[in-house]
Parts: C-alpha cells; sequence; structure tokens
C-alpha cells in the first residue's frame, strides 16, 4: 500500500469535529494535522506511534495529541487478514487550539487549559479513575446535536483533562519541530517496511534503500526521528510482538522466540529483559495473574 499523508481539517464553521472510526484496521499511516485530536479507542489492538514514542495500544486507550505531533496507530496483524472478523473501534475529537479565538485563551482563568494545551504537544495518555471518567464523557459527544452544547461538552472534558494527574506524556518534549510532509512519506515507509518484515532481520542496507538513502545517512536520519538506532528499534518491534503472544498463550515461549525473528534463544531472553525488566516467563506470569 502506498503511503498517504493524511492532513484533517475542521470545518471552518465548526468548532470541532467527531469522527466514529469502525473498520478492520486503524488507518496505518504516519500523518499529522494542525488540529488537536483526542483518540479513544474503543475496540481493537495493536502499536501507537507518537513522536519518537511507541507503546502498545488496545481497548480504552485514550491520548491527547497535540497539533502538528505525526502519529500512527497500527493494528496487530491478524487485523488485516483478508476474512478476519475482528474490528478497530475509535472515537476521535479534532479541534483547533483557537476553535473560541485567540482573546479567549489571554483570559487569566483559562490558565491551566493553555498549560494542558501546551503539553499536549507532548502527548498525553490518560489513565486510572480520570481516564474511565473522560471516555464516558467522550462518548457522550456523539449523543450531543446542540452545537453550543457540544463546544461546552468540549470544554469540561478539556477542563477534567487539566485538573488530574492521572497522565503520562509520552514524548520527553515537544516533537513539532521534526516534522514535515517529506518526512511522514519517507517513515511511512519505513515503518511499514520493517513492520512487515521484522522476523526476517531485515538488514540495515535493506531498511535504507527502502528509505532512499544511504546507510549513514539513514542511521542519522532515524536516530534523529525515533532517538534509537535502528537495530533497538527493530528490537523493539520484535519484543513488543512477543510480549502480544506471551498474553495470547498459545504458544511456548521457545516457539515465541523464534516467531518473533530471533535465532537464538539466549538473546531473545536477553533482549526481552533489557526492555521489559522482566524475563518472558517472569511477563507472561505477572500479566496472565492479574
Amino acid at each position: 500500500m502506498k503511503p498517504i499523508l493524511k492532513i484533517v481539517n475542521t470545518q471552518q464553521s465548526e468548532a470541532l469535529q467527531i469522527m466514529k472510526v469502525r473498520d478492520p484496521y486503524f488507518f496505518p499511516t504516519w500523518h499529522f494535522h494542525p488540529e488537536l485530536e483526542i483518540m479513544l479507542v474503543q475496540e481493537g489492538s495493536g502499536i501507537r506511534f507518537v513522536g519518537n514514542s511507541m507503546e502498545r495500544f488496545q481497548a480504552g486507550d485514550l491520548v491527547l495529541h497535540g497539533s502538528n505531533i505525526p502519529h500512527l496507530y497500527r493494528s496487530d496483524k491478524e487485523y488485516y487478514q483478508k476474512d478476519t472478523s475482528l474490528v478497530s473501534r475509535a472515537m476521535v475529537v479534532y479541534f483547533k487550539e483557537n476553535f473560541l479565538g485567540e482573546s479567549f485563551w489571554k483570559l487569566s482563568a483559562i490558565a491551566p487549559l493553555k498549560r494542558l494545551l501546551a503539553l499536549s504537544r507532548r502527548g498525553i495518555k490518560f489513565r486510572g479513575r480520570a481516564k474511565e471518567e473522560l471516555q464516558e464523557r467522550i462518548e457522550g459527544l456523539e449523543s450531543q446535536k446542540d452545537s453550543i452544547g457540544r463546544i461546552i461538552d468540549l470544554l469540561a472534558i478539556l477542563r477534567s483533562m487539566a485538573e488530574t494527574r492521572e497522565y503520562d506524556l509520552l514524548l520527553a518534549s515537544d516533537f513539532t519541530r521534526h516534522v514535515s510532509e517529506d518526512d511522514c512519506e519517507r517513515i511511512n515507509k519505513v515503518y511499514q517496511f520493517i513492520i512487515d518484515h521484522y522476523t526476517e532481520n531485515p538488514t540495515l542496507d535493506q531498511v535504507a534503500e527502502v528509505a532512499n538513502m544511504s546507510s549513514t545517512a539513514f542511521c542519522r536520519y532515524f536516530k534523529s526521528h525515533t532517538t534509537k538506532t535502528y537495530t533497538q528499534f527493530l528490537n523493539d518491534i520484535k519484543i513488543d510482538n512477543a510480549c502480544r503472544l506471551l498474553l495470547d498463550n498459545r504458544l511456548s515461549i521457545s516457539q515465541i522466540c523464534f516467531e518473533t525473528g530471533f535465532n537464538n534463544f539466549t538473546h531473545f531472553n536477553g533482549q526481552f529483559k533489557k526492555i521489559t525488566g522482566l524475563t518472558p516467563k517472569q511477563y507472561q506470569t505477572y500479566h496472565l495473574n492479574r
């Protein structure tokens, strides 16, 4: 599939736009847009890329993406099977930072919301009780047919986001300085190639060729965009999928080792513990018991 740059624009006459997603898999392209985005995953699982952050997502995942942060929700491979009955569902809310006008944000009473929007440039993932309450309010936006009511409800959601401390920042710093349309297309090709072929252990030269760069230039480019070497990123992808298979609990640990592209069980164990802090068996036991 040819990579696509997706730039979303809300209607100029509307303060916000609500999009309901119900497809076999989420839009699998690294993209960015000037609108802020609230992404609530209601069904589905996979890997979430936000700037140089990479984490698994599942139902209930709730993230506020700031303006122009590149992001990608890549569904797990079983969602791409031709005859799959799996469904990926999400509710996405787009709004522009100045949706109430520039003067609104100059009011002293709005300072908490200004801090929230500033933090959103690093990606904010909500958790705990706050996430559950926010999910209910966000899903309620769809039933609110009145435009003024939607604006009031959105402000209430943003206020709750600004007041809670139950969140994690996905990025160490503002990532938007890295964004360009050419970067999106190149990173799309690279991410897609690695995720599709990670079990084959593609070489640095092969991935650099996908990016249409020399190996040396690609190393610098990739590290600047992900803060990781290509080898570190490849191992992260492998271990992420190993974690998923461990929780699926249908293959033995040795089978998972080779299923995810590791040719040496000792190396697999070492990389797994380095990345997760646990051995594969400890990880499986801990999470399945929960």
